[in-house]
């Protein structure tokens, strides 16, 4: 008897929840959805997929406040092909200019005290799961909205800073 290797292949696609393009406008908050089809995958098992952001040019994982931007989903296969999505929701406002690598790993978590990795996909260089942060847009040039505000979070810093500074004289 043949012990068969299943070899369990990983696909993804990451994009911004809001328009489901790989362009996201920098925010203080913003959702990555990264949709993963999985193929080779044993009915009734249960697996966990597990994220992670990557910074592109550092090569090196995306940290917001000193701790990774990760998530996972634990599911049971119900076919050899499934087709499931993770979410990363995090702080983008200092990210302008990034591009963003999501890292999956696949996990046979049967025996949850024992974790068998099955699969990864861990590509920098990989277009699917890359996303660019981008600027937010300036205040239209359009002369019908010359007072919309566009950049109010900057405002009070700078209304703060000159105050602090008024008072350090």
């Amino acid at each position: 008897m043949t012990i068969e290797e299943r070899v369990i292949e990983i696909h993804t696609n990451a994009a911004d929840k809001a328009t489901g393009k790989k362009m996201i406008v920098a925010g203080k908050e913003v959702t990555v959805i990264d949709t993963v089809t999985l193929d080779g995958l044993e009915k009734g098992t249960t697996y966990q997929l597990k994220g992670w952001q990557m910074v592109k040019s550092e090569n090196a994982q995306l940290l917001i406040d000193g701790k990774p931007v990760e998530s996972d989903y634990t599911f049971t296969a119900k076919d050899s092909s499934m087709e499931v999505q993770i979410a990363f929701t995090f702080n983008a406002s200092e990210l302008a200019g990034k591009e963003l690598v999501t890292f999956e790993e696949l996990y046979d978590v049967t025996n949850p005290d024992n974790p068998i990795k099955v699969a990864e996909h861990k590509d920098i260089k990989d277009e699917g799961q890359t996303v660019t942060i981008k600027e937010k847009p300036e205040s239209p040039t359009t002369p019908e909205e010359p007072s919309t505000p566009t950049k109010t979070s900057d405002s009070p810093k700078q209304v703060i800073i000159r105050h602090l500074s008024h008072y350090s004289l």
